[in-house]
C-alpha cells in the first residue's frame, strides 16, 4: 500500500510538472507572436552608430575613422578594379519601425556609409564627412620602389581648413591650423596598410582643395615649427605632390 502511494505521488508530480512546462511554452509562444522585431543591424565591433550626424567626442571620431579606412580593404565590388582606392564616408540617418505589444515605435539612429570619391561631384557646406585614401596605392603609382622603404614622410595641406576639432586631441603634434588652411605632417610605415584620412565639417567656401606631399624627416620638423601658412606652402612647393583633390562646395 505504501509502495502504491509512493508511485501515485511520483506520477502526480510528473503530470503537474508537464502541465507547468506546457503552459510556460504556450505563454512564451503567444508573447513571441505579439512582438515583431524589425531588421535592425547588429551593432557590433564592425558597425557603429551615432545619436547625431557627426562624432561628438574622440572615441566616436576614432570609430568613424576606423570604419572609413577599413572600408578601403573590404570586398566592395566597386573598389576591386580601382588603381587607387578612395572613399568618402558620411553619417546617414536611418529610421526603423519597432512593433511591441501592438504599438509601433520609430527608432532613429545614424549609421556610417561609404561612397567612391570619384562618384562625388561636389560637397555640401556644413556636412560632416570623411575621406580615406589607400596611401600604399598612391605610393605604388608614384614610385613602386618606395614601398621597400621602412617608412616615408608626408605633409598635406587643406585649403580652407576643415578638420575635425578633435584632431588636436588625437595628435596635436601633427596638426597646424591657420585661417587660410590646415597642415598635417607625419611618417608612416609602408609594411602596414597606411591610409590618408581627412575628417570634418565641409567649410563655407567655394571649393575644398587637398594636396599630399612626399617629404623627408627634416622637412616635417621644419614645417611643424613654422608659424605662417605662407611659409609652409613655400617650403612644400619644392616637393612632389603625390595625391591631390579639389571639389566644389555647393550650398
Amino acid at each position: 500500500m505504501n509502495i502504491s502511494k509512493k508511485y501515485i505521488i511520483i506520477f502526480g508530480t510528473l503530470i503537474l510538472s508537464l502541465v507547468v512546462i506546457t503552459g510556460a511554452i504556450t505563454y512564451y509562444n503567444e508573447r513571441k507572436g505579439q512582438v515583431q522585431v524589425p531588421d535592425i543591424p547588429d551593432i557590433g565591433q564592425d558597425v557603429i552608430s551615432f545619436f547625431r550626424p557627426n562624432p561628438v567626442n574622440t572615441e566616436e571620431l576614432l570609430g568613424f575613422i576606423d570604419f572609413c579606412k577599413n572600408s578601403l580593404f573590404s570586398d566592395t565590388e566597386e573598389l576591386k578594379n580601382k588603381e587607387i582606392k578612395e572613399v568618402v564616408c558620411t553619417i546617414e540617418r536611418d529610421i526603423k519601425r519597432l512593433v511591441l505589444n501592438e504599438k509601433t515605435r520609430l527608432i532613429s539612429a545614424y549609421f556610417p556609409s561609404i561612397s567612391l570619391l570619384d562618384s562625388i561631384s561636389s560637397f555640401n557646406p556644413d556636412r560632416y564627412i570623411g575621406i580615406s585614401v589607400d596611401l600604399k596605392d598612391v605610393v605604388r603609382k608614384y614610385n613602386p620602389a618606395l614601398l621597400g622603404e621602412e617608412k616615408l614622410y608626408f605633409c598635406n595641406i587643406s585649403e580652407p581648413s576643415w578638420e575635425d576639432p578633435f584632431d588636436l586631441q588625437i595628435a596635436p603634434e601633427q596638426n597646424l591650423f591657420f585661417p587660410e588652411g590646415s597642415v598635417c605632417c607625419a611618417w608612416l610605415k609602408m609594411d602596414k596598410a597606411p591610409t590618408m584620412n581627412f575628417f570634418g565639417f565641409i567649410p563655407q567656401a567655394e571649393s575644398l582643395n587637398i594636396k599630399h606631399y612626399l617629404v623627408d624627416e627634416q622637412t616635417v620638423s621644419d614645417v611643424m615649427n613654422k608659424q605662417s601658412f605662407s611659409e609652409i606652402k613655400e617650403i612644400l612647393k619644392d616637393y612632389p605632390v603625390i595625391w591631390q583633390m579639389e571639389k566644389p562646395i555647393v550650398p
